[in-house]
């Protein structure tokens, strides 16, 4: 087995780094000894019976990722299950970086007989909810090259401000009752090679892969080249994903820091002048979400004063 264990670890070294291996497959931080071999009804079984591992999202163990992170999340019975106000479901958490450019999250959940329909929620550095990826948000993705079939979606993290207490700093992938009792349809592997070879496509009925619990999600986050935009035109990119109604207990929100405030003034401010009044909404509705409950005052001041 050395021997084998040696060359494979050579192997990563070309590819990418022996050294970064625990960080680039989630599946080897949580091992399973046998992944997603149990049946979809054994697993539903397992997660009825299946306690809470935790009371509130602050306590759910979170794994620390890399900006450059590449690699398979597995979301199998040795997953922690928390009882969302969805219903209670398996989960992987995970820690974002903080000190990075602004990143992209790209998230492929792998279908084949089954697939988990997932959900991405993404909190602040209080653990307090700021958006929800859900099945309006991951889009069935037919196979496609290296690519298998799959329920894609892409999200923007900012990382500008480095310390706005308004960042996103944690994701949770999970599922819910909804949406484990249903079902995607899977375009037939002879349409797509028909496809791909210029013909008409047979006339044959497509697949369909059931909802579960488990699964496996590829996870990529991509880093951006540049730092970015300047203060003045910044805007956090909300536009993806809806903030999230759940009554899952968190801790308070803490009072508005007047630096919090300056950056949404300023950011209100200049989305005004360049006469962008949806993109002032959008700043005014986030700096209310971290506390600042004068900011839509403000805004309705501005566009009184012009």
């Amino acid at each position: 087995m050395k021997p084998l264990k040696f060359t494979l670890c050579m192997l990563g070294l070309l590819l990418a780094g022996c050294a970064n291996e625990s960080l680039r497959r989630v599946d080897v931080l949580h091992p399973s000894p046998a992944p997603l071999k149990t049946s979809e009804a054994d697993a539903r079984r397992f997660l009825d019976a299946a306690q809470p591992c935790c009371a509130s999202l602050r306590e759910l163990p979170y794994t620390r990722i890399p900006a450059n992170f590449s690699g398979d999340v597995l979301i199998d019975q040795s997953a922690p299950v928390f009882a969302f106000d969805s219903g209670k479901s398996f989960l992987r958490a995970f820690q974002l970086p903080a000190d990075s450019k602004s990143f992209e999250i790209r998230l492929y959940s792998q279908a084949g007989d089954t697939v988990l329909a997932p959900n991405a929620m993404l909190l602040d550095s209080q653990f307090r909810v700021t958006r929800l990826l859900g099945p309006d948000d991951f889009v069935y993705g037919a196979a496609a090259g290296m690519k298998s079939d799959s329920l894609d979606a892409r999200l923007r993290v900012d990382r500008l401000y480095p310390d706005n207490p308004g960042n996103e700093h944690y994701l949770v992938l999970y599922s819910s009752a909804e949406q484990m009792s249903g079902q995607t349809v899977i375009e037939h592997p002879a349409k797509a090679y028909a496809r791909a070879l210029g013909n008409q496509p047979p006339n044959i009925p497509d697949l369909v892969a059931k909802h579960a619990p488990v699964g496996v999600i590829k996870m990529v986050l991509i880093e951006d080249k540049v730092a970015g935009q300047t203060a003045n035109t910044y805007v956090p990119p909300y536009s993806i994903g809806q903030p999230m109604g759940n009554n899952v207990p968190s801790v308070p929100a803490p009072a508005v820091l007047p630096e919090t405030q300056a950056y949404y003034r300023q950011g209100i401010d200049a989305a005004l002048a360049s006469k962008d009044l949806q993109r002032a909404l959008r700043l005014a509705d986030e700096a209310e979400r971290v506390g600042d409950a004068s900011a839509k005052a403000y805004l309705l001041e501005r566009v009184q004063i012009k």
